[in-house]
């Protein structure tokens, strides 16, 4: 369940380019922008926790596009983190919408988050 709601944020902090001005969506999305890159870095980490899902995939690319600058302050890998984030960027509004979408899906039992059946622990 928490996939599919950090989904849900990542995707409308992604389609931000195309949510009209003045329009409730944009009000929602104004109030999420100033915690974009900790919900990069929360969508991150989540993706990999669930790596062997889609959900956890479409969270690691939207955490990569959302938190590239505070990944670019990681001592080492952070240059390549935040460049990986930064090559999506044309991206951003299609990637969006397919992580809005699987958030959604994942929240109404459609789409499962986290590991396949097979890995599950427990």
């Amino acid at each position: 369940m928490i996939e599919g709601i950090v989904a849900i944020l990542a995707g409308l902090l992604l389609i931000t380019p195309i949510i009209g001005r003045g329009s409730a969506g944009a009000k929602v999305v104004g109030k999420l922008t100033p915690f974009e890159a900790v919900i990069g870095v929360v969508a991150l980490i989540v993706g990999v926790l669930n790596v062997m899902s889609v959900t956890g995939l479409v969270l690691i690319v939207a955490g990569l596009l959302l938190a590239a600058s505070a990944l670019a302050k990681i001592p080492a890998i952070g240059s390549h983190l935040a460049r990986a984030g930064k090559a999506l960027k044309p991206f951003r509004v299609v990637i969006g919408v397919v992580v809005l979408v699987i958030g959604v899906l994942v929240l109404l039992g459609i789409v499962g988050g986290g590991p396949p059946p097979g890995l599950r622990t427990g």
